[in-house]
């Protein structure tokens, strides 16, 4: 195995923050020496009513010497996003250009079962084997159950799980069975995400030495929980916050310091100023912008729901209900006032995430494909 094709729905353009995690795994893969192709299709129709230029239909990226070619094939979907109508539209589009180009990896690595969807007809017809990245917050077939599973549960060779939950999803909707599956929780890049000075973040980003911090990031969505988060804040005296991200909600509370989005190297130095990391979500796959916080030695706040389970106990973070704003708040006052308990679960946090790096789930990926195809 030499020849590595990735779909995703996404793919990261010159700086951009959205689906990091399906890059790092590429470039990963690229300096472990398999040649990559990504395939991720983009939308004129959301360009056009979101005001976003299209980017190229390919571009290579330098990756350490090495090269990850990037296709990302034009396609017309409606603006308004009925499932099957709009993936259907997609698939076309891809399925057009696969046959254009005639790709023939060595295997197809697909991000979410969407992105199978799309390719299975051309894979199938060249026996190309599939391996598919379970990683959806929320597994949605889009396509008749009845219809596609069977033929996913019997030519899909692998399921990377990012979670249990995801797993037990996976193989609930009769998408596969569990001696397909094997949980790979998500991970950082430790060049990028590590722990630094407190003090010294704080300097570069001219925020006071002298008040507890309390990091938000994640998209501004009900789903992630920006004004849970903000409400909970009102309830605590004398605590600073930063929301990092974008979306439909705009969380209000006294004492922010920074809110807005963020290009994705900037993040870590915001980690690093901060005491405590929280994120109230109610669904996930396995949350990046987590594992990141606690390789910047945060000790985390968040749901205590199936989703976090493989990577947060006891030991790294608080759990909370994520719709009890007084649990949340309860929390969040715990570590301002407990040093010892607020260090302890930072030092619990780098040691998770020391298992949880790229290099190490790009090897046991790479690992766990060979061994199904």
């Amino acid at each position: 195995m030499k020849r590595i094709l990735v779909v995703s729905p996404n793919y990261p353009y010159k700086g951009e923050s959205f689906y990091p995690f399906v890059k790092n795994l590429c470039d990963e893969f690229s300096k472990l020496g398999y040649g990559v192709t990504v395939l991720s299709p983009q939308s004129i129709t959301s360009a056009i009513f979101h005001g976003k230029k299209l980017r190229p239909i390919k571009r290579i990226d330098e990756v350490s010497g090495n090269k990850v070619t990037i296709y990302q094939p034009y396609s017309i979907t409606p603006s308004f996003k009925r499932l099957n109508l709009y993936n259907d539209m997609i698939r076309w589009s891809v399925l057009k250009f696969l046959r254009k180009y005639r790709l023939t990896p060595d295997v197809c690595y697909c991000h979410f079962w969407c992105s199978a969807y799309y390719v299975l007809p051309y894979m199938q017809k060249f026996e190309i084997p599939m391996i598919v990245a379970s990683g959806e917050s929320e597994i949605s077939l889009l396509m008749s159950e009845e219809q596609m599973t069977p033929v996913f549960k019997d030519y899909v060779k692998g399921v990377v799980c990012v979670s249990t939950k995801n797993q037990n999803e996976s193989i609930a909707h009769g998408l596969t069975t569990i001696d397909k599956c094997e949980v790979f929780p998500n991970s950082v890049d430790s060049s990028l995400f590590y722990k630094q000075e407190k003090r010294n973040c704080r300097d570069k980003l001219g925020l006071p030495h002298d008040e507890f911090i309390v990091v938000f990031v994640g998209w501004f969505i009900e789903r992630k929980g920006p004004c849970r988060v903000a409400d909970a804040l009102s309830q605590v005296s004398d605590v600073k916050s930063v929301f990092i991200g974008r979306g439909n909600q705009d969380p209000k509370c006294d004492g922010i310091l920074f809110k807005g989005a963020l290009p994705h190297e900037q993040v870590p130095v915001y980690l690093g100023a901060a005491d405590v990391f929280v994120l109230p979500t109610l669904h996930e796959g396995c949350c990046n912008a987590v594992v990141e916080a606690m390789a910047c030695g945060l000790p985390v706040i968040s749901s205590n729901l199936p989703f976090n389970w493989d990577i947060l106990d006891e030991s790294n973070s608080i759990m909370i209900d994520p719709n009890n704003i007084d649990e949340l708040a309860e929390a969040i006052r715990k570590l301002k006032e407990n040093v010892e308990l607020r260090n302890r679960l930072a030092d619990g946090a780098l040691k998770k995430a020391e298992i949880l790096t790229i290099e190490k789930r790009a090897s046991a990926i790479l690992d766990f494909i060979k061994r199904k195809i």
